[in-house]
């Protein structure tokens, strides 16, 4: 990871001596260079309603203080804050509107030279909405900003990262992991909590919020089971009464859970009260699954090169591809549309299976999440993280991480 890397270079140059210049202010030209990888001098997190700014200048013992500058991009500079005590390390401007960009840039008051400025500028566009992301090669499960230009935290190690979940009620994160009896929880400022579960082997994952129940598939007893988000320390489960060979993929719906068996190549609607609605056979290896708004549900199968839209109806219909074969899926709640991603292409689908959009120039997919209320689309290319508008413009992007396999978002309201 991009940070843990610049730590353990800052903390191997500490490691090898503090010289007078590494001890004087980031701007002399005979001390350290602020812009060399080694220190970040400014850090923005953007969160819901306000800026939260973070600097460490404490190893250098010339600053006398700081002021942070602030400007509406390609606009003059101007401060928002007073002359901040040198032991200050954050300022959280409130005074900010949720999706609108602001450029911030630190200015250090240095003894003997008076205030000059960083020629860092960092950007930050505040918002309600948070990422979660799944970096299954580190086993880190990373809470991203709401431009996905920084992050808050990364928890784990988890051994065997299967899947994350999102509670949009609390914001929390919850994480399955093959080598854990059970779930974690992550709240939002990072906590960690355990629930033993009786599993041999937790799968996919997900989180019904508005009806506070989550679904499991257990990869060890070949069973799917829901549960109650409301839980202290262990989680009481409820099977669904249904024989799985391999319960691959998980997507819940007002009243139950879409469930995907990629060894029995069937995919079927089940509801709480473990009645099954409706049932679909030979699907050739379903592999994703997204749910809809209406009743309806779309299928990637037959490793990703068929997509097929389901209701609980009963009807299936087949939507050609315009790539080869497709990784994720997510629906737009709000319209209906399917967007389809592939290891270079990007495909939106209209809600009854036309093209609607076809992006051609995707950098590797491999995650993908609509967010309805902001209408944005978060995509992961393994090492990086993109956010861009329904229109296919990126917005921002995040590099630095492994191997992003799944991506949730909550939206935070509106």
């Amino acid at each position: 990871m991009k940070r843990f890397a610049c730590i353990g270079l800052w903390l191997l140059v500490m490691a090898l001596g503090c010289t007078d210049r590494q001890r004087r202010n980031p701007l002399d030209p005979q001390g350290v260079d602020p812009q060399n990888g080694l220190l970040s001098p400014l850090q923005a997190l953007a969160l819901d309603g306000r800026v939260e700014l973070r600097w460490d200048f404490s190893r250098f013992a010339d600053i006398e203080g700081y002021r942070i500058l602030r400007r509406l991009p390609d606009r003059d500079w101007g401060p928002i804050s007073d002359i901040l005590d040198p032991a200050t390390t954050t300022y959280t401007d409130d005074v900010v509107q949720n999706g609108t960009s602001y450029d911030y840039r630190l200015n250090l008051l240095v003894g003997g030279e008076g205030e000059r400025g960083t020629n860092e500028v960092i950007r930050a566009t505040p918002g309600a909405e948070e990422a979660w992301i799944a970096d299954r090669t580190t086993g880190l499960v990373w809470k991203i900003s709401a431009d996905a230009r920084s992050a808050h935290f990364a928890q784990g190690r988890f051994l065997d990262l299967a899947d994350i979940a999102i509670d949009g009620s609390d914001g929390s994160c919850w994480v399955s992991d093959g080598r854990f009896a059970g779930l974690y929880k992550i709240d939002g400022d990072g906590d960690l909590q355990m629930f033993a579960a009786a599993v041999e082997r937790p799968g996919a994952l997900a989180i019904d919020a508005n009806a506070q129940i989550g679904w499991l598939a257990d990869l060890g007893r070949r069973r799917v089971f829901w549960f109650s988000l409301v839980a202290t320390d262990s989680l009481e489960l409820f099977v669904v009464d249904a024989s799985f060979a391999n319960p691959s993929a998980l997507a819940v719906q007002a009243g139950g859970c879409w469930i995907a068996d990629q060894s029995q190549n069937r995919a079927m609607f089940y509801q709480t009260d473990g009645n099954r609605q409706v049932e679909f056979r030979s699907l050739q290896g379903p592999v994703a699954l997204a749910a809809g708004g209406q009743g309806e549900a779309w299928l990637l199968a037959d490793e990703g090169r068929d997509l097929l839209r389901l209701d609980r109806s009963g009807t299936m219909q087949e939507v050609d591809l315009p790539f080869a074969a497709a990784i994720e899926i997510s629906v737009d709640g709000s319209t209906g549309a399917c967007w389809v991603l592939g290891e270079r292409d990007l495909a939106v689908f209209s809600a009854e299976g036309a093209l609607v959009e076809h992006w051609s120039d995707v950098p590797g997919g491999s995650g993908l999440f609509f967010d309805t209320s902001h209408q944005r689309a978060w995509i992961a290319t393994g090492s990086s993280l993109l956010k861009i508008t329904d229109e296919g413009q990126t917005i921002a992007r995040l590099d630095g991480f492994s191997n992003i396999v799944r991506i949730a978002v909550n939206s935070g309201g509106g």
